[in-house]
Formats: structure tokens, C-alpha cells, sequence
């Protein structure tokens, strides 16, 4: 008789050093996870105030030109070469005035005392030919002051091209985020709920340590690719912020 009593007490002491582990192993990581998922949420929620906000955050045609166009404005590179590009229009007025200003003036400088100048200038010698050395030095500048807008433009144009295409990516990875966002939720939504019931089960002396010790495993796993879904959209939506500078 003594010896099943003694049995018995092992039994109950045995009992109530597995409930209390179990219960600092599923306790515990809940929150350190409910913590970190805190954290991210308000870091997200602070970066939508300042974009969301203000601008959509979608993948629509109108968000796309909404978010490029004020990237564009804010481009700092842009405006670098929209300013050597004003710089060169009036380089090209001035060379363009003053080969107007040598062909208005050319016969005025054939004027000559002297017959030797007179011949030279009859025959495409002397100052006919200076001035028309210099019409064609002035025409070369501006062929290549010319060319050197249209590469600017042309830069001008890529760099639009790929200020759009950043921002569509990066509202397409914060859509692909907070759908992963949305379903790893519902996910977890639906093994709290199965969590509580074998918790129950478990009282009833139903179920095992280990289903338990699992389940809060994979709770914790969810939980932390919830914080990576929400880490996601946080730098989509600062890069974006970035991009428009708001």
C-alpha cells in the first residue's frame, strides 16, 4: 500500500513539473513574438501616415503616374540635367546671334581702301574668306552643342523610364507583401483558435506535450514571417517616400 501512495505522488509531482514547463514554453515566446510584431507594426504605421496618406499605394495606372510624376518633380539628377540642358540652349542663342550678327556684317568689312584687299575678297580671299571660316566655326559649335542636348534629353527621357519603373515595382512588392501580410494572418487567426481548443483538451488529459510544444512552434514561425510581411511593406513604403521626398 505504501509503496502505490508513493508511486502516486511521483505520478502527481511528475504531472505538475510538465505543466508548469509547458506552460513558461508556450507563455514565453508569445511574448517575445507579440512584442517584435508590436514594433514592426508601429515602425509601418508611421511611415503610412507620411505616404499613404497623402498618395495612393497601389499598383492602379493613376497611383503609378501619381507616385512617378512626384518623383520625377523631386529627382535630383532631373534637375542636373535640366539645367545643363538650359545652359547649352543658351550657349546655342548665343552662337546662333553671332552668326547672324558675321553674315549681316560681312559685306560691310569687304569695305576696302586698299585694291590688294579688293581682289582677295573678289576671289574668296582676305576677309571673305576670315568670315566664312568663322560662320563654319560658329555652325560646328552648334552642331555639337546640338548634339550634346539630345543626349542630355535622351538621359532625361531614361531616367523618367526608370523612375517609373521603380516605383511600379515597389508598389507591386508592397502589394505581394500585404497580401502575404493578409494570409499568414488569417493563418494564424485559425491556429489560435485550434491552440485554445487543444489547450482544453490537454486539461482534460487529452492530447500531448509535444502537439502543444508544436503548435506554439509553428505559431511563433507564423508570427515571424507576419514581422518579415510587415518589414517588406515598411521598405516599400520608405523607398517610395524616398523616391518622392515626402
Amino acid at each position: 500500500m505504501f509503496k502505490t501512495r508513493s508511486q502516486i505522488y511521483k505520478l502527481l509531482l511528475l504531472t505538475l513539473a510538465q505543466c508548469v514547463t509547458l506552460s513558461f514554453w508556450v507563455k514565453i515566446p508569445m511574448a517575445r513574438s507579440q512584442s517584435k510584431f508590436s514594433f514592426s507594426s508601429k515602425t509601418v504605421n508611421t511611415h503610412q501616415l507620411t505616404v499613404e496618406t497623402a498618395f495612393c499605394l497601389n499598383s492602379s495606372d493613376e497611383c503609378v503616374q501619381q507616385l512617378s510624376e512626384k518623383a520625377i518633380a523631386s529627382s535630383h539628377k532631373l534637375k542636373t540635367l535640366a539645367e545643363r540642358i538650359t545652359l547649352i540652349e543658351q550657349r546655342l542663342e548665343l552662337a546662333e546671334d553671332r552668326i547672324e550678327y558675321t553674315r549681316k556684317k560681312k559685306w560691310t568689312n569687304y569695305i576696302s581702301a586698299n585694291p590688294v584687299n579688293i581682289l582677295q575678297n573678289i576671289f574668296g580671299g582676305g576677309d571673305v574668306q576670315r568670315d566664312r571660316i568663322a560662320i563654319a566655326s560658329l555652325e560646328i559649335r552648334t552642331a555639337d552643342l546640338l548634339a550634346a542636348k539630345a543626349e542630355l534629353e535622351r538621359q532625361q527621357e531614361e531616367e523618367k523610364v526608370e523612375i517609373g519603373d521603380r516605383v511600379l515595382r515597389l508598389l507591386l512588392d508592397y502589394e505581394a507583401a500585404q497580401r502575404r501580410h493578409k494570409l499568414l494572418s488569417s493563418q494564424l487567426k485559425t491556429l489560435e483558435q485550434q491552440q485554445r481548443v487543444a489547450r482544453v483538451s490537454y486539461r482534460l488529459g487529452r492530447g500531448s506535450t509535444s502537439q502543444i510544444l508544436g503548435m506554439a512552434d509553428q505559431r511563433d514561425r507564423l508570427r515571424e514571417k507576419i514581422v518579415d510581411a510587415e518589414i517588406e511593406k515598411d521598405e516599400a513604403v520608405r523607398e517610395l517616400g524616398r523616391l518622392i521626398q515626402e
